[in-house]
């Protein structure tokens, strides 16, 4: 096992050789992942295993762990999200062969340049953030907000039915 995450990795003959590697990613290093945060700090845990399988696959399977703040959609204060996710990538040359993988696999293209390993976690990240990311409906964080937040209870005119008054009063 290597404790080391390096910036660049031949996948392809990684995987061949068959080699378990972890280590830290800074989550500012995530470049597309920090344009949906509200916080850039912290570390992610990765951990990535390269191999081939009984089909003669080579794939490559992870996890990921750590904390990310994204920015709550309801009252634009941050809310903390755990992320323990897992992975398996079926390593392919082309895209035409991505539909002969089995379903375990979701494809990842490789040519014939070394893989980007922030790449690779970033998009596992952005797959796992939510759309609309809200704090929990009992999160006191919130709570305050939704207090003085009412809803109009009362009838509101529809503004097409002004409308229609408007053209209505036209001789």
């Amino acid at each position: 096992m290597i404790h080391h995450l390096p910036e660049r990795l031949d996948l392809l003959a990684t995987a061949e050789a068959g080699r378990t590697l972890q280590g830290c990613i800074p989550v500012a290093r995530l470049e597309r992942v920090v344009s949906a945060l509200a916080s850039n700090e912290g570390d992610l845990q990765v951990a990535l295993e390269l191999g081939k399988d009984p089909a003669g696959i080579r794939y490559l399977a992870g996890t990921i762990q750590g904390e990310v703040m994204l920015k709550c959609q309801r009252c634009l204060e941050p809310v903390s999200r755990t992320l323990d996710l897992k992975f398996r990538l079926g390593l392919v040359r082309d895209e035409t062969l991505a539909s002969s993988l089995p379903e375990r696999y979701e494809a990842l293209v490789v040519t014939g340049e070394p893989g980007i390993i922030a790449d690779i976690v970033s998009d596992e990240v952005l797959l796992a953030l939510p759309l609309v990311p809200l704090h929990a409906e009992d999160d006191s964080d919130c709570r305050e907000f939704l207090k003085d937040y009412q809803p109009g209870d009362e009838a509101r005119e529809s503004p097409f039915a002004v409308l229609a008054g408007l053209k209505q009063k036209q001789p």
